[in-house]
């Protein structure tokens, strides 16, 4: 009698294939780093280990991927032994897809050697004009080496998977199905734990590859076969019209301030300068607050009061009451407030796109600051961590088990009241070593459904205003309301804690939301702002902290994009910037104005504010509004056609440029990261 073996032939022959093509991908890698070595600056060396690392696991999702047929196949056999007669066929398929993995590989090397860029979902663009492209490859490339090459490599393989098969098949014992089942869901579990890539609430993502600030560390962690994948949803569905750019480029230059405008370039680069003298050394912290929308906070509702200690401190602050995001998603927001250009892909968002993860901003001009990055989740939640670390230089990202008080309150991660705390912590502690400015972004997100109120909460209480009370109030249950209110308890904590620190004086908080929420009812509300959608995208942004004297209230109409350049202006730093944010606190005021991108509904909404007027626009039919009189819904475009027109190119000139901008807006060099 054979005697079992303790692990089936089967399961080895199937992770024997895993192995064998996740060490051929490695090999890739270094073959990778070799040829092109020239492009990895001195200073990058230490960030070799995560990158291979990091990039192997890319590798082994890909092994994985391709393991999957055979691992099915294999399986089966379990089941009915006359389906080993097919593996042959399963060889030439191996054979052939392999061969096509390679072909991979060599597009993506002489993708990267032409212009510095691993290959994407674009590089399909080519059979739009295939002959062209055949020809100029056939002048370029030893294509009959390569050819053969291919030809050899699928043989390789194919016989590599047969020799796999016929081992599998061999043994009587393989296909019995009594007391295999545990193998098999080992398999099952294995795979999927090894295509997941990490312990996380999140899986291995495309921002993972973007870890450090220079291109080429980032490019080597990256699988050119992952890359396709990651890229093609955003290649087919979104781009930019160069045409439509250069068609509003006069309006929009002007309204930009761009110094040397150039038609043909279509530049928008422009250099803020600084007065000699007025450079200061102020911290920053910048607060995204979930969904701290205009419409719910106490300013409008006096006698339900949800946010006591914001409208406290914004009386004794500076604050923006006709404050705007430009879309209604939170990884928007952070795209908009960080690179200063409004997201308004029509695809998931831009943060999500690894076609435009490479960005300039104007942050990087405070090369003498520590920057900070918390987050109660993970990173990986929406990629924003591809857009921060890779353009945010050295920035310190404290997220999901980054934290010494890792008390998990929801799917958000810890607790906001908890965020703060910790924030707090890292800064004193820090500031104590380093002796340095810093700059701090805080992204909270507890006031989100499932709205969990911690055990901890600083002694919160909950208030029961009563259901209907609270759907008038722009509420949607008296849990939400409870949950805005803990998260300005929330605020309160923190500021109490920052307050004892020595560093508060010096610091200038910036508050903002990062969307405002819809509420059909909200009766707290003028009508022209429910009906028109304005409650979404209206937020307040409050800068407060010691280095504020004076309280005042700013009416001028201004966006998140406009956050950083108001932030760098009363810091008195010079700075180059591409993006459509403006400091519209700068002396020479700039024209007011907020893009308004509605991308929830079909089709999508744009509009553009400015005073008490709204263009708005969708499906082709537009008009020009007064969004606060009673008339809100009385279209003034013939009554005042210039405005009408002025307000439709800033907003048709400010998409279509923010469009094209996504693609370029690139750091140009090293010394821009």
């Amino acid at each position: 009698m054979q005697k079992r073996a303790l692990i089936p032939e089967w399961i080895k022959s199937y992770f024997k294939f895993i192995l064998a093509n996740w060490l051929v991908f490695t090999a890739f890698r270094v073959i990778f780093l070799f040829v092109f070595r020239a492009a990895l600056l001195p200073a990058h060396y230490h960030e070799l280990w995560e990158t291979f690392y990091i990039g192997a696991k890319f590798d082994m999702r890909v092994a994985c991927a391709l393991a999957i047929p055979l691992g099915l196949f294999l399986s089966v056999g379990l089941f009915w032994r006359a389906l080993s007669k097919i593996r042959k066929l399963m060889a030439v398929f191996y054979g052939v897809l392999e061969a096509a993995v390679l072909l991979v590989y060599f597009a993506d090397f002489a993708h990267y050697a032409y212009i510095a860029m691993r290959i994407n979902y674009s590089i399909f663009k080519y059979s739009e004009n295939a002959l062209i492209s055949l020809q100029m490859a056939w002048q370029t490339y030893p294509l009959l080496w390569a050819v053969f090459g291919l030809i050899v490599w699928g043989v390789l393989w194919g016989v590599f998977v047969n020799r796999l098969q016929r081992k599998a098949f061999k043994i009587r014992d393989a296909y019995y199905w009594k007391g295999r089942t545990a193998w098999l869901v080992f398999g099952v579990l294995a795979t999927g734990a090894l295509m997941f890539g990490q312990i996380s609430q999140y899986p291995l993502r495309w921002s993972n590859a973007y870890h450090s600030t220079n291109n080429f560390i980032c490019n080597l962690t990256l699988n050119p076969a992952l890359n396709i994948y990651d890229t093609a949803r955003f290649v087919k569905a979104d781009s930019f019209d160069k045409e439509k750019t250069a068609a509003y480029y006069d309006t929009v230059s002007k309204y930009l301030g761009v110094q040397h405008p150039d038609p043909e370039m279509l530049t928008f680069e422009r250099v803020v300068s600084a007065k000699k003298g007025a450079e200061k050394q102020y911290n920053v912290v910048l607060i995204f607050m979930e969904s701290l929308a205009w419409n719910k906070l106490s300013h409008n509702n006096p006698d339900i009061d949800p946010t006591p200690f914001v409208k406290e401190l914004s009386d004794r602050s500076i604050l923006f009451t006709q404050f705007f995001s430009p879309t209604s998603a939170t990884a928007r927001a952070v795209f908009a407030t960080v690179t200063g250009i409004p997201d308004v892909t029509s695809f998931k968002t831009s943060s999500r796109n690894p076609l435009v993860v490479d960005q300039h901003l104007i942050i990087n001009a405070l090369t003498d600051y520590e920057k900070y990055y918390f987050i109660g989740g993970s990173a990986s939640w929406g990629n924003i961590r591809g857009i921060l670390e890779h353009n945010l230089t050295g920035v310190n990202m404290y997220e999901e088990g980054a934290f010494k008080n890792e008390h998990r309150n929801d799917v958000w991660g810890i607790s906001d009241l908890d965020l703060f705390r910790e924030a707090n912590r890292v800064l004193t502690e820090e500031q104590q070593t380093l002796k340095k400015p810093f700059l701090a972004f805080i992204q909270t997100s507890g006031y989100h459904r499932p709205y969990t109120i911690p055990k901890d909460n600083a002694g919160f209480k909950s208030i029961d205003i009563g259901a209907e009370l609270a759907h008038k109030r722009s509420f949607v249950s008296v849990d939400e309301y409870n949950s805005l209110r803990f998260s300005d308890h929330a605020l309160r904590e923190f500021f109490k804690l920052a307050e004892k620190q020595d560093w508060y004086e010096n610091t200038l908080f910036f508050i903002f939301g990062d969307h405002g929420l819809s509420a059909p009812q909200s009766e707290n509300m003028p009508r022209g702002y429910v009906e028109w959608n304005l409650i979404n995208h209206q937020i307040p942004l409050i800068i407060a902290g010691g280095p504020i004297k004076e309280a005042r209230v700013v009416d001028t109409v201004a966006s998140q994009v406009d956050i950083l350049p108001i932030m760098m202006g009363m810091l008195g730093r010079s700075y180059m910037t591409r993006s459509v944010g403006r400091d519209i606190l700068a002396p020479v005021k700039p024209e007011e104005g907020a893009l308004i991108y509605a991308w929830a509904v079909s089709p999508f909404v744009l509009g553009f504010v400015q005073g008490d007027y709204y263009y708005h626009s969708q499906g082709g039919k537009e008009g020009l509004y007064k969004y606060k009189a009673n008339n809100y819904n009385e279209d003034m475009s013939q009554k005042e056609p210039e405005r009408f027109e002025h307000m439709k190119k800033l907003a048709q000139g400010l998409y279509e440029t923010a469009r094209y901008q996504f693609y370029h807006n690139q750091k140009k060099t090293e010394s821009d990261n």
